[in-house]
């Protein structure tokens, strides 16, 4: 039988992509799998590339116990068979992402994913594939899986289904049950290194002053590299929030007022704040960084004038208690604290 090689537009990781081609290779697949790590690295999309590509009518061509001989240079998954056309769509028959319902009142999400959510899904994979392959779950928070639902999980976990795979994604291991944990296979994804996003972006055609401008706003984030590689507006907009939210540093009092003012009726949404906190967040650590002599690890190079005149003016006490602040601030908007008043306290005491 002829080798199968892979298309994953997955940028780094390449322990854990190796391992699990391998695995695809070799057909020795577990029944459930945990990717975890930081948020925008990668284990998303690494999660549904990998079961892109067991369903993919290449990979099945290549495992049938029955084929003695298949076509050379399969490649998986190919993006041309019916498989993988219904997958891009996400109406592949034996494919589910589990992910918190939408409150009916308030038409957000709901803060958990619920037991009833589970046992739904557990009976539907109780039954027998449509299209005779794996069926393959994936929960991207499975951190938020209530403590009912994850001990309705952990019994599928205990007794798995023949040819059926959950993956599991979280932002740490240590969220999930222990005994969820005992059950599966746990990779832990990393940063990536500028040098693969680099690259990377390089073999999509990107410039050289592009691509080394992305990865160094990336971070370590690949997920947030190709959102503004494929969307220059929305890199514009970044670069625009950016440079609005960097007057901190430099304003009196009275500016910081109307500025807050502004800001808050601006960015009603929660989720909008909390975004734009890691935006300064991520100014506030690109300041430490120049007053530490270590330019080249700064995010927001595109702003390095300004960041060295507001490395002059702070000391590095004062930026790491201010960093520091900034994460409690972030805590007090999830817990629905007045917006005004949290900003107000943060962004006075710089």
């Amino acid at each position: 039988m002829n080798g199968l090689q892979f298309n994953w537009p997955i940028i780094g990781h390449h322990k854990i992509k190796q391992f699990l081609q391998t695995s695809i290779v070799n057909d020795k697949l577990a029944h459930a799998y945990i990717f975890y790590g930081p948020e925008k690295v990668g284990k998303t999309l690494t999660a549904k590339t990998f079961a892109n590509t067991i369903l993919c009518e290449k990979y099945q061509t290549y495992s049938s116990p029955t084929a003695s001989t298949v076509e050379s240079n399969l490649i998986a998954p190919c993006g041309e068979c019916s498989s993988c056309h219904q997958f891009e769509k996400n109406i592949y028959a034996d494919f589910y992402i589990v992910e918190r319902e939408v409150d009916e009142k308030t038409g957000k999400k709901k803060s958990l994913i619920s037991v009833a959510q589970i046992r739904d899904l557990l009976e539907k994979i109780s039954k027998r594939a449509f299209l005779n392959s794996y069926k393959i779950v994936i929960i991207p928070e499975a951190q938020k899986l209530n403590q009912e639902a994850s001990n309705c999980l952990l019994k599928t976990l205990e007794e798995p289904s023949p040819r059926t795979i959950i993956i599991l994604i979280s932002p740490s291991k240590e969220l999930l049950l222990p005994t969820i944990l005992s059950r599966s296979q746990a990779f832990k994804f990393l940063a990536v290194t500028k040098k693969d996003i680099y690259e990377y972006l390089i073999g999509k055609g990107a410039n050289r002053s592009y691509a080394k401008e992305l990865s160094n706003v990336a971070s370590g984030r690949p997920t947030v590299a190709m959102k503004f590689f494929n969307d220059s507006n929305r890199f514009l907009e970044y670069k625009n929030d950016n440079l609005e939210l960097f007057n901190v540093f430099t304003q009196s009092t009275v500016e910081k007022f109307k500025f807050i003012e502004g800001f808050v009726n601006k960015n009603k949404s929660k989720d909008v704040l909390l975004k734009k906190l890691d935006y300064l967040s991520s100014l506030t650590r690109d300041v430490l960084m120049i007053s530490s002599y270590k330019n080249e690890l700064i995010a927001n190079a595109y702003l390095e004038n300004k960041l060295e005149r507001a490395a002059a003016d702070y000391s590095q006490t004062r930026l790491k208690n201010f960093a520091v602040r900034i994460e409690e601030t972030k805590d007090l908007l999830r817990k629905n604290i007045n917006p005004r008043l949290v900003l107000e306290n943060l962004i006075l005491n710089l």
